[in-house]
């Protein structure tokens, strides 16, 4: 073979192989483009992944806030609940034993008017007795009373 048909040759391999490097750059430009596509796609998802994860991580702050206030709205409660409990408890006690005071007064009270009473009454009787049997002396026989007494 003569240089002329070998380079012939040379040339149409090279154009053949231009060719076909053409089409694996065409295919590399639309490969890389697509993949631009998807790089950005995948940055806009990661973004959105992003806001949802800050907007959880805001609502689990807002409701360890939340939790945390109410936590102590009720420590707050219950040491007012306990402190009234303890309070009215007190001032029960305290009533209970006035009331009791002013029973145990009054007992006293009544029992001294009533000892007075019966004392008064017990005289009455004796008075009522002595005079009944004078008086029945004096009825079972009337003329020895009377002179005697005159």
């Amino acid at each position: 073979m003569s240089d002329l048909e070998t380079l012939k040759t040379d040339i149409a391999l090279l154009k053949k192989d231009a060719k076909t490097s053409e089409l694996i750059h065409s295919r590399l430009e639309v490969a890389v483009d697509k993949l631009t596509e998807i790089t950005i796609s995948l940055q806009a998802m990661i973004a959105q992944q992003e806001q949802k994860l800050t907007r959880a991580e805001q609502t689990d702050d807002d409701i360890f806030v939340t939790l945390e206030s109410r936590r102590k709205e009720w420590d707050t409660d219950l040491k007012d609940l306990h402190s009234r409990i303890t309070t009215n408890s007190r001032e029960l006690r305290e009533f209970q034993i006035q009331s009791e005071s002013k029973m145990l007064d009054e007992i006293r009270a009544v029992r001294t008017q009533l000892s007075e009473r019966v004392g008064v009454l017990e005289k009455w009787r004796w008075l009522i007795i002595g005079g009944s049997i004078i008086l029945g002396l004096m009825m079972s026989n009337p003329d020895s009373m009377l002179m005697k007494l005159f």
